[in-house]
């Protein structure tokens, strides 16, 4: 199997054996087991079928099919939230009053266009492991799509497997003045997909900057123009995750912190190249 695929299905079996260890009903046990057997079931799937498909379509076919599956140990985390931690959750959104207060006294402000720029970016942390993927290969380097999942899955799988133990709700579930009464077209949009599609919890560390972050990062590396403008895309993201209210300051920047651990480690050559490809190139001479 390829490395991303083994570490689809190592956290997605970690995380249905701790069901079974963690005081949970009988209906969500049952749940995160079923969506860990669902990526496995995929991953085999997607395997046998180089019996009845050119390998060709089968190397595409596993190149994508993590997009989809990255999205099984995020629901399964979020069957572990029973209910926020006040004592924790009260901790991050006084870290969060004492940044609006240092902004404050420098006196940012942010226009409209700022805001709504802010909520396009929050957008695109959806569609960028796809935008990611499709850059690698309108660049000819699809060879390198299993090495880019398994930078990328790696920081976003260890966001999910610290969650648990930081059980919070978005800041914008507290705050009144963030109501979508208010809201832009475009925040009502988010609004929309975080509603219908996520699991009403925080991902502690934000799973969202660690996995743009990463994306970047590994782009910088294979299209350097590429990866510069993603670069910028993942720190608005991470700017709008906290100036939105989707996340707090101290799980963002966590999140960050993590994607950087893992690309220093990468460039220092500290994690096996059977792992993850290291680079051929010091990020220096890309510039």
């Amino acid at each position: 199997m390829r490395i991303s695929e083994w570490i689809q299905v190592g956290f997605a079996s970690i995380f249905a054996l701790a069901a079974w260890v963690y005081p949970l009903a009988a209906r969500r046990r049952l749940i995160i087991t079923m969506l860990a057997a669902g990526a496995i079931f995929a991953i085999a799937l997607a395997r046998l079928s180089v019996y009845l498909l050119p390998s060709a379509q089968v190397s595409i076919l596993r190149d994508w099919l993590p997009a989809v599956l990255m999205l099984i140990p995020y629901w399964q985390t979020g069957q572990f939230f029973l209910g926020p931690n006040e004592k924790m959750q009260t901790w991050l959104m006084q870290s969060d009053r004492r940044l609006w207060t240092f902004v404050s006294l420098v006196g940012v402000r942010l226009g409209r266009f700022a805001h709504l720029s802010m909520e396009w970016a929050y957008m695109l942390c959806y569609p960028l492991p796809l935008l990611g993927l499709a850059t690698l290969y309108a660049a000819g380097l699809s060879r390198d799509a299993d090495s880019f999942w398994a930078f990328v899955l790696l920081p976003t799988y260890v966001c999910y497997a610290v969650t648990p133990f930081v059980p919070a709700m978005p800041p914008r579930f507290l705050e009144s003045e963030h109501g979508e009464s208010q809201a832009t077209k475009s925040k009502v949009f988010n609004l929309w997909i975080q509603k219908h599609g996520s699991i009403h919890a925080i991902s502690f560390p934000s799973a969202h900057v660690a996995a743009s972050l990463a994306i970047s990062l590994f782009l910088l590396h294979r299209v350097p123009a590429v990866g510069i403008l993603f670069l910028i895309i993942s720190c608005w993201i991470a700017v709008a995750a906290v100036v939105e209210r989707y996340h707090y300051a101290v799980d963002v920047v966590l999140g960050a912190v993590l994607s950087l651990a893992m690309y220093l480690a990468w460039l220092a050559h500290l994690i096996p190249s059977t792992l993850i490809t290291a680079p051929a190139t010091a990020f220096v001479t890309l510039l």
